[in-house]
């Protein structure tokens, strides 16, 4: 009876990958701007100088996440990421000591590996290798730690900038990454329960692979070089490409353009309320995935953004401007939540590692352009609301494409066994 009442070690795996992404994600996303006016002032360099360095750290996960992915899947995914967190924690303390953007830019040359090696890839793959059930679950509250990092990091490192300097924050900043995350990698982090003499959560060795409460263990009849001539798997990259640039397009566009509409006060107030929604619709569409199904949390998350961009277009009346903080927050989780998930539903586990990168590198693609692209859009038409249309409509396709994918994939499926909508229990 003990036994049964024993936490489930899936679930510590969930709470370092909280304190992980919680800390060296937004370090280099969220909270990255905070520092923008300090340096470029001291430096006398320009905003977009400075900006070119977080497209260089983000901008090199398109060519290098599937090399990454292979190497984590394959090898010993432990040593790697416990010395990519240490490593990234001292070479981010090194961006405190720049004298020139060349400095900021080798920084983030090597920040932009060691950043997807020591949280971006090997975080979805632990919690694709520990769970079968509530996986939709234990993604959402993994990768929801970037969201409640920001959240947290944001005020301190404001405080900081303000009362000891840019270049103590970043120190200051390196030291909590090494403090927290280190430990974690190194004491919580396994790879997969087999390394533990464990089974993933709801994994049940029987003969037609179902799980205990009947859940698919997914397996695709297809190697690797046979999935890169299948269209579901380009067409599924498309999708990424899409959810990509309607993210950085959501994300980083929507804040200026509420500026212009409404006083600083307003717009920050909404930013504030669809960060803290967005938190809960992590763990909703989580929970969307697990009692209903990948369509349903795809259909959910796809719905909401969309609806989205349509009150941006409106959002000069106070309806749609809480309606956008609240579409937005519920939608988020399509970004970073959903990917992993898709490519685990799709491929299957035994797939994932080699296949991932190359779903990451294409998010990756999207995500660096997601931004100009609105940008210039408006330069263009002298409006925002072209620009929510075509975000709008990037937002349906990629919510096509993703379901075209998943139906296609079951047809290469070695059991094809239906998901029933049973209760799970730990």
């Amino acid at each position: 009876m003990q036994e049964k009442k024993k936490i489930f070690y899936g679930w510590w795996i969930v709470v370092g990958s909280i304190l992980v992404t919680a800390t060296v994600v937004p370090s280099v996303m969220a909270t990255a701007g905070l520092y923008q006016d300090s340096v470029v002032k001291e430096l006398g360099i320009n905003k977009s100088t400075f900006a070119l360095s977080s497209t260089i750290l983000q901008g090199l996960g398109i060519f290098v996440s599937p090399f990454i992915s292979k190497k984590l899947a394959n090898g010993n995914m432990k040593r790697i990421q416990n010395i990519s967190v240490v490593l990234f924690a001292l070479v981010f303390a090194t961006y405190g000591l720049a004298q020139s953007p060349i400095h900021l830019y080798i920084t983030s040359f090597v920040l932009g590996i060691l950043f997807l090696s020591s949280a971006m890839l090997p975080v979805p793959m632990m919690v694709t290798n520990w769970f079968v059930e509530k996986k939709g679950l234990a993604m959402s509250l993994a990768m929801g730690g970037i969201g409640i990092g920001g959240a947290v990091l944001g005020p301190i490192l404001s405080y900081c900038i303000g009362n000891f300097g840019w270049r103590k924050a970043y120190f200051i900043m390196a030291g909590i990454i090494f403090i927290i995350a280190v430990p974690t990698s190194i004491f919580i982090f396994t790879k997969k329960p087999e390394d533990k003499n464990l089974k993933p959560l709801g994994y049940s060795a029987d003969s037609t692979q179902k799980t205990k409460n009947n859940y698919n263990v997914v397996k695709l009849g297809l190697s690797t070089k046979e999935i890169f001539k299948k269209s579901f798997f380009y067409i599924l990259l498309f999708g990424m490409i899409c959810n990509g640039l309607i993210n950085t397009g959501a994300l980083q566009q929507i804040p200026p353009a509420l500026g212009e509409m409404h006083t600083p006060a307003i717009a920050a107030s909404i930013l504030s309320l669809y960060s803290l929604i967005g938190v809960f619709g992590k763990l909703l569409i989580g929970w969307i995935n697990d009692k209903f199904g990948l369509i349903a949390a795809i259909l959910f998350g796809g719905t909401s953004f969309t609806l989205c961009f349509i009150s941006m277009l409106f959002a000069e009346k106070t309806m749609f401007l809480y309606g956008v903080a609240v579409f937005l927050g519920l939608g988020m989780a399509i970004g970073n939540v959903l990917p992993p998930l898709i490519t685990s539903e799709v491929f299957g586990q035994d797939k994932y590692g080699d296949i991932y990168g190359y779903v990451n590198s294409t998010v990756q693609l999207g995500l660096s352009c997601g931004t100009l692209l609105v940008a210039s859009i408006y330069d263009v038409s002298g409006s925002y609301k072209v620009a929510w249309m075509v975000m709008a409509i990037m937002t349906v396709l990629t919510i096509v494409s993703w379901i075209y994918s998943y139906i296609s994939s079951k047809k290469y499926r070695i059991n094809n066994n239906t998901k029933t909508k049973e209760k799970i229990t730990l």
